[in-house]
């Protein structure tokens, strides 16, 4: 399974997606132009991972500062996948910034929405 690494930008975020490691992390700002296109290989490649082969351990960092709705339905998409996963070590963290209320109040709303995935809040 190869690797996806797309540079951060100033309407789009970092993602790494490292089969070897079992990562899979999304940092920064994220309201690309067209969300859709954008999120089609990270789905895809989400899709393959957990229904194929996973890592003994899994790791899945959410470091998002921003996110439009576009995004937050790609998200849910995500999410979606990792509830479905066959992984037995899935450990999913949503980072928040405690001077940026919103960022923890998504954190909230994910977690209630995909509560078996026991998604953990780690502070900036």
């Amino acid at each position: 399974m190869e690797n996806i690494n797309i540079a951060g930008t100033d309407d789009s975020p970092k993602v790494t997606m490292d089969y070897a490691k079992g990562l899979i992390e999304f940092e920064g700002e994220c309201y690309p132009e067209n969300t859709f296109e954008f999120f089609e290989p990270i789905l895809a490649w989400t899709k393959a991972y957990f229904h194929g082969n996973t890592q003994d351990i899994t790791t899945v960092n959410f470091k998002l500062t921003y996110f439009n709705s576009a995004t937050t339905q790609a998200l849910f998409d995500i999410f979606d996948e990792l509830d479905e996963a066959e992984c037995e070590n899935l450990n999913v963290n949503w980072f928040y910034d405690e001077n940026n209320k919103n960022t923890f109040t998504d954190y909230e709303e994910f977690s209630e929405e995909f509560e078996s995935l026991n998604i953990q809040a780690v502070k900036k």
